[in-house]
Order: C-alpha cells, then structure tokens, then sequence
C-alpha cells in the first residue's frame, strides 16, 4: 500500500458482472503490456504494466466479496429493508488502495482517448473482448474505478458504519434511517455501474 494507506468503499455484490469486466479489462491490458514488451510505446498509466497491476491488486480486494467467490470467502451476508421482508442488493466495504483506484481512471482515460487516436491502444481496443466492444471495454474501466472513488456522502458513512458494526459476512436488517441511507448510496453506485 501507498503512504496515505487503504481507504475504505462501499461496493455492491455484482455477482458475476464485474468479474467478467474485470476479466476482459485484464485481458485487454496484457496485449497492450506484450505490445509494449515489442516495443510499442503506451501512455502513462498503460506504461510498464502500471494500470494492470492495480487492477489485478484491486481485484484481489474485490473478488471475496462478489458472487460466489463471497460465499466462498464468507463474506455473503444479506441486507434486508426495514422489517425484514424485501432483500437489498448487498453492498460490501473493501479496503482499496486510492493509487491503484487513480492508477485505474487514468488508464480508462487513456483508453478513452485510444478509440479516437490511431495506435496501439485503438488496435488492442478494436481486437476487443470476447464479450465486448472498445466501448464497453473502456466503460467498464471507467465504472470500476467510479464505484471505488465515490466521494464520501453522509449517507455513505452511516451506512458504511452500520454495516462495519455488524462485522463481515453478517445479515443486516437497516433501520428506516439507515434504509434512506442504503437508498441514496444505491442510487449513486448505480449511476457508477448500469445494470449490463
């Protein structure tokens, strides 16, 4: 970790989807890092593997707490509205490192400006993923590091530190007021990751 350490975020359970993204994003940056090794140059957070890298020691943080992988881990606990009845999408704090997270939107924004420019970068991009097009590659990226630098809300923290009481892997029943907070944050990170 870096000299301002782990920040801890808020990230919702996205199942299989952000493993697929992050999937294809790696694969991505590794022909863009072989590219490099036969000489291509690539802009500054694509250079020297820096944006993969952080990716993968993002995932390494991310991936206990999607899917699967968070039964796995068990870290799978449920998030229920007031009363018990109606089931939230979970929403997982990790603790990320905010230079990988910066190292990650700056590789999106060269990503972004790769499929306007002739190069490399747009060759890679247009090679695209098995399940995806450069835009999607490069929306992907951009929506991982939205959902990890969120800027703290009032509402974050509440919720953040409810779900910190309640200790990892814990089913969590919110409060009316914790619920608005859930509400609010929900509707934030969905602007960060669209249902794909």
């Amino acid at each position: 970790m870096t000299g301002l350490g782990p920040r801890v975020v808020l990230v919702p359970d996205l199942g299989e989807d952000l493993a697929r993204a992050i999937e294809e994003l790696e694969r991505l940056l590794l022909t863009l890092k072989a590219a490099e090794d036969d000489g291509a140059t690539l802009p500054g957070p694509l250079a020297n593997g820096a944006a993969l890298t952080a990716l993968r020691r993002l995932w390494r943080a991310l991936a206990p707490t999607q899917g699967q992988r968070a039964a796995a881990a068990r870290l799978a606990g449920r998030l229920y509205a007031p009363g018990g009845r109606t089931e939230h999408v979970p929403l997982r704090l990790v603790d990320v490192d905010p230079i990988d997270v910066a190292t990650l939107s700056a590789a999106a924004a060269a990503l972004g400006r790769g499929v306007a420019s002739p190069g490399v970068v747009r060759d890679a991009l247009e090679a695209g993923g098995a399940n995806g097009s450069s835009t999607d590659i490069v929306a992907a990226a951009a929506g991982i590091s939205g959902l990890l630098d969120l800027a703290d809300t009032a509402e974050s923290i509440v919720l953040r530190e409810r779900l910190a009481a309640a200790g990892p892997g814990a089913d969590v029943v919110l409060t009316p007021a914790v619920e608005d907070a859930y509400q609010a944050t929900a509707d934030r990170l969905n602007a960060m990751w669209p249902r794909r």
